[in-house]
């Protein structure tokens, strides 16, 4: 697998992407998210699409609500958890973006290239 490249920043914006406080990682992986509600246990597959110190962009097909803490793995290893700071719809996907205080950057781009 390719080694990770830097996020590239949205021209001409000022939006969260300049006032982020670390650089951001450009990733195609595919993720597992699952997490625990009222309605019981769900678990999707996600495409990881770029991920910094502390969080991580996700592109899935259902929407997830703010607030629900996942685990993020692929499948048979666990790389951590994460919570829902948004979930936005573009076009038929929705665009989510998780807060991830387990450090998990390093250790996603260590196990990617030990693979890979």
């Amino acid at each position: 697998m390719a080694v990770p490249q830097p996020a590239p920043a949205p021209s001409g914006s000022t939006g969260p992407a300049e006032r982020r406080l670390h650089s951001r990682l450009a990733i195609d992986r595919e993720v597992c998210l699952s997490w625990q509600d009222r309605q019981g246990d769900h678990q999707i597959r996600a495409r990881a699409l770029d991920m910094s110190k502390y969080g991580l962009l996700v592109e899935a097909d259902c929407e997830i609500a703010r607030g629900v803490s996942v685990f993020i793995g692929t499948g048979a290893i666990l790389y951590g958890r994460g919570c829902v700071r948004y979930c936005a719809q573009s076009g038929s996907k929705y665009l989510i973006g998780l807060n991830t205080p387990d450090h998990m950057t390093a250790l996603m781009v260590t196990v990617d290239t030990q693979i890979g």
